[in-house]
């Protein structure tokens, strides 16, 4: 299996966990503190990656700290991110949520790329183009219908489907620029390990906070066993899912990362309608339908313009190997004007 087709396994394995957390934890933080189930998996994921790190790539970590003003705004990007996410999907309809959210990863991309990161570096196809515009014509739609009461389900009024639509794409629009700061983090030699155990340090502290302050609170004493199963299915649903994803980080470019990461809303969609509290809404169907459209256009650029990144490197490698070993054939024009020196119509 090649290089960026193990990468796009990484990404799609990283969709199907990641769309049913977005079920499962929509469920769950009706009770239970989001801040307190965040800062504990991110916290032990911390612990436990930066010290794997320090057995195993000690050198990675000297590199984390050579490159730490990009190690900071990384924080504070998966801070703002995971913040916002889990506050969202406890407000509105889980589908709505997690499509904002991905829809925004590669908008997010696109505006990096306008404010000049060379990360971003985003599909010059206009398929990829018009698919962007399907994107955000879904988020919009998918926000009008929430805040107007059409979508499955609103935790409150008007206001609180607002901040739901609100908190889901600034939590995708973060994302973005995670993936990004990702990328340019692991070309100065910090690899998935040790950014997986240093990005989450601020939202942990931030979690820590927030839990203490009662700024999640349900205002019913969470069972210490419910919060432990609750932590341990979050690591397989939360943790794994976003180390999956840091894997495919080296392997295949950012734009394609965050378009592949678009497509995860439809399968949300089926999951929760085995979660008895939402409702089914042709409303919120009608917008998936649309942004599942802008979606695969959007992949299908951005897999296409990679794929011919990839094809040119290897040809420009291959002729650099060929040059270098003295086994290419060099085409010079002759006197006669031939170009080919062993021509039978060349002139002696």
């Amino acid at each position: 299996m090649s290089r960026s087709h193990l990468g796009l396994v990484f990404c799609l394995s990283f969709v199907t966990l990641e769309a049913f957390q977005a079920v499962y934890l929509g469920a769950v933080f009706q009770e239970v503190d989001s801040f307190a189930v965040g800062g504990l998996v991110f916290g032990i994921s911390v612990v436990g990656c930066t010290l794997a790190t320090a057995v195993m790539r000690p050198q990675e970590l000297a590199a984390a700290m050579r490159a730490w003003k990009v190690l900071l705004v990384l924080n504070l990007f998966a801070a703002l991110a995971w913040s916002a996410y889990f506050l969202a999907v406890q407000l509105i309809e889980p589908a709505v949520v997690f499509t904002i959210f991905s829809g925004m990863v590669p908008l997010g991309t696109v505006i990096g790329s306008w404010l000049g990161l060379p990360e971003a570096g985003g599909s010059k196809r206009r398929l990829a183009h018009f698919g962007n515009t399907l994107i955000l014509a879904a988020i919009l739609y998918l926000g009008a219908i929430t805040i107007f009461g059409l979508s499955g389900f609103v935790r409150g009024g008007e206001t609180v489907a607002i901040a739901g639509v609100g908190l889901s794409a600034l939590s995708g629009a973060c994302t973005a620029f995670v993936i990004l700061y990702s990328v340019r983090l692991n070309r100065k030699g910090v690899g998935p390990l040790a950014q997986f155990g240093l990005r989450f340090i601020a939202y942990t502290f931030l979690a820590l906070a927030a839990f203490l302050a009662g700024l999640d609170d349900k205002g019913v004493q969470t069972d210490p066993s419910k919060l432990a199963v609750t932590v341990l299915i979050g690591f397989a649903v939360i943790a794994f899912p976003l180390y999956l994803v840091q894997k495919a980080v080296p392997l295949i470019p950012a734009p394609t990362i965050a378009a592949v990461t678009a497509l995860g809303p439809a399968m949300v969609f089926f999951m929760q309608l085995f979660d008895g509290r939402i409702d089914y809404s042709t409303s919120t169907l009608a917008g998936l339908v649309i942004y599942m459209i802008g979606a695969l256009l959007t992949v299908y650029g951005a897999i296409a313009t990679a794929t011919l990144r990839s094809t040119r490197h290897g040809r420009l490698s291959q002729a650099r190997a060929r040059y270098r070993d003295g086994t290419a054939t060099r085409r010079t024009r002759t006197p006669d004007g031939c170009r080919d020196r062993n021509h039978p119509h060349r002139r002696p």
